[in-house]
Formats: structure tokens, C-alpha cells, sequence
């Protein structure tokens, strides 16, 4: 038994709702989706089963064209057991037994295809199938098989599962602008802004519902704002920082941060910039614990695994020096995972190597 249910593919303003939802973390699709429109009925077909009679029907996505449907199995007061099996993965999506009624909300897209298996009771009973749709004015655009499974993970807090699929789906299809876009926003979260804009801008040229498009324009802006240059004259405080801490000059590096951070309006970057100046300004004039928390701060302001890493490295060389070996580790092991330039990568390397070689320091 296989419904034909031709919809067209067309995104309505529910979709575009969801998905902003998702991408800022909240809401899974599904759950989502049943909050916001009443089901249809697709297709309807009663059969009755003797005792213990087990009967079986696979749906593919090219009979049921949408984002996400619902079966619903009714004995009316006979029970039987259900359960749904995505045949790519194997994953069982639903499996509950001695019911009357059975509803099952199923992800759906391109390359999706579930067996369904009923197992009657101990009595002859006849039950009702209904195949649920979303009204045909609101169809959702169905995505690909591990776009599904990404928007799943990322519902239940496996970013980087999500991120995974993904990349899976660019793999088969790297025209998938959809996965670019999600793939993007999940980059976006992690901080890796360079890898994130090149997805955006890759999935802009590509073929975008609407709905996603503005997500992904959205996206896009928020973007060139989290790299956008800093300000002349704050920059120009910041290098005169650099130029002094490269003199050994602590005492001068570190008024001219308290300054700044005291009377300017910085975007994040730059306070995190020069909290990091500072702290390397006090590790300068040995002021050690001030020197923690300015690293510690800075770390809080960081918008990007990059800085995160140099602000990391900065603070193993501190702790080797105050003689806190175990922290020291931890740091230059951050340090190397967020990623380092090469030449500070080599120190931190070579740090931990001092320090696995004398653990006991």
C-alpha cells in the first residue's frame, strides 16, 4: 500500500519560521511544526488482519513529496503493534506495542524510505491507515537524507553529530546549498568565521528555497560583522600595545589598555584583544594572578577558536612559569586543538614536550 501524493515543493511562512528558530538553536522541525497547522488526510485505506496476522508496506519519498508526515494506525478497540523502520540507516523510529491507536511523526526528504509493520492481536480486527500531511498551501521543501538526520542531531544538543551529516551530505551531493547553509550556521556557532562566510557565499550562488535564502543572508551579515576591521583609532591602540610589550614596557602597555577599555565602546573583539595585551602586559611586570584574570577575560570575550587559541598559548607560558604544570598542559593542549599559527604552534609543541619530559614540576 503506497499513497501518490504529488505536492508541489513550495516553502510557506511556517518553514521560514522553523528554520529561524533552528538555526538559533531552539526548536526541533517536527515538534515544531505540529504547534502550527492542522493535519490533512492523504490517503486512507482499512484492511482487516486474522489473530496474530502481521502485515507490512513500505513508503518511499517519492510517493509522500513533503517535509514531514504522520502515520496514524487505528484498531478502534483492537490492539496491535506497530513499528516504523528507516530502511537507509536501519534506525527504528517507532516501536510501541498492545495500542488501539498509533500516531508516528516521521522526518521525511530526499532518500528517505520507511517499512511499516503491523502486528495484530490475539483477535480478528480491522484498522484504519491515514497517511497526515500539512495543508497543501504549507508543504514544506523536503531536504536530503542527512540534512534530516543533522536537523535531528542538532534538535537533541549533538552539534557536532550534526555538523557530521553535513558535511556527509556535501560529500554525496556538494551542491546540497542547504547543507552549506546549516553546515554554516553550525561553523558560525564554533566560531570558525572565515570557513562559515566561504559556505554562506558558496549556498547564496546555489539553489535556496526563499525562506533559507533570507536565513542564509542572515547569516551572511552577521558574519562580515564578526570580521569586520576594528575602528583606526582603536587599532592603532592596539598596535602601539604590541610595539611596547615587544619592548619589555608593562608598566606603559598596561595603561594604555586600562584606558581604552575604560573609555571607548568596543565590539567584543577588541576588548578581547586587549584583555589579552593586558594580561601579557602584567605577566610582563610579574603581576601573575592579574595577569590570570585578564587571560581568563579575554577568553570569556573571544569570537573565534583563533583567538581562543592565542589567548590559550598565552596563558600555558604563564602557568609554566608560576610552576602549575597540570594547568600549563591543559592550556598548550587547548591551544593546539583551537588551532595556532604555525609559529606559535611549534612553541606549544615544544612546551608540552619540556613539560611531559619533567612532570613532576
Amino acid at each position: 500500500m503506497t499513497p501518490r501524493l504529488m505536492v508541489s515543493p513550495l516553502s510557506g511562512m511556517i518553514r521560514a519560521r522553523i528554520l529561524a528558530i533552528f538555526l538559533l538553536g531552539a526548536l526541533m522541525l517536527p515538534s515544531a511544526g505540529r504547534a502550527q497547522y492542522q493535519w490533512e488526510t492523504r490517503h486512507t485505506e482499512a484492511f482487516t488482519l486474522e489473530p496474530a496476522e502481521s502485515f507490512q508496506f513500505r513508503v518511499p519519498f517519492a510517493d509522500i513529496q513533503v517535509r514531514s508526515w504522520k502515520l496514524v494506525v487505528d484498531g478502534q478497540n483492537q490492539v496491535c503493534d506497530l513499528s516504523v523502520l528507516r530502511v537507509k540507516d536501519e534506525s527504528l523510529l517507532y516501536f510501541q506495542t498492545h495500542e488501539s491507536r498509533h500516531e508516528v511523526l516521521i522526518p521525511w526528504g530526499t532518500g528517505e524510505e520507511v517499512i511499516v509493520v503491523i502486528n495484530n492481536g490475539p483477535a480478528k480486527a480491522t484498522y484504519t491507515v491515514k497517511f497526515l500531511g500539512p495543508p497543501s498551501d504549507q508543504v514544506h521543501a523536503a531536504y536530503s537524507f542527512h540534512v534530516n538526520r543533522a536537523l535531528e542531531d542538532f534538535a537533541s544538543g549533538r552539534r557536532l553529530d550534526a555538523q557530521d551529516q553535513c558535511q556527509i551530505a556535501l560529500r554525496q551531493n556538494p551542491q546540497d546549498a542547504v547543507a552549506k547553509v546549516l553546515l554554516a550556521s553550525f561553523l558560525r556557532e564554533g566560531r570558525f568565521y572565515t570557513r562559515a562566510s566561504v559556505l554562506v557565499e558558496e549556498a547564496l550562488l546555489g539553489d535556496l528555497p526563499r525562506e533559507m535564502r533570507r536565513l542564509a543572508e542572515d547569516l551572511q551579515s552577521e558574519l562580515v560583522v564578526l570580521r569586520a576591521p576594528l575602528a583606526p583609532e582603536i587599532q592603532q591602540s592596539i598596535d602601539k600595545v604590541a610595539e611596547l610589550i615587544s619592548q619589555n614596557d608593562g608598566e606603559r602597555a598596561v595603561k594604555i589598555c586600562n584606558e581604552v577599555l575604560d573609555k571607548s565602546e568596543l565590539p567584543l573583539r577588541a576588548k578581547s584583544r586587549l584583555h589579552l595585551l593586558r594580561g601579557q602586559s602584567l605577566d610582563l611586570q610579574e603581576r601573575d594572578f592579574e595577569a590570570v584574570d585578564a587571560f581568563t577575560t579575554a577568553l570569556g570575550l573571544a569570537r573565534s577558536k583563533a583567538e581562543e587559541a592565542v589567548i590559550y598559548f598565552h596563558m600555558g607560558r604563564l602557568y609554566s612559569k608560576m610552576g602549575n604544570s597540570a594547568q600549563a598542559r591543559g592550556a598548550f593542549t587547548m591551544a593546539l586543538q583551537s588551532g595556532l599559527p604555525s609559529g606559535l604552534e611549534l612553541q606549544a609543541r615544544e612546551n608540552l614536550q619540556a613539560i611531559e619530559s619533567h612532570p613532576d614540576n
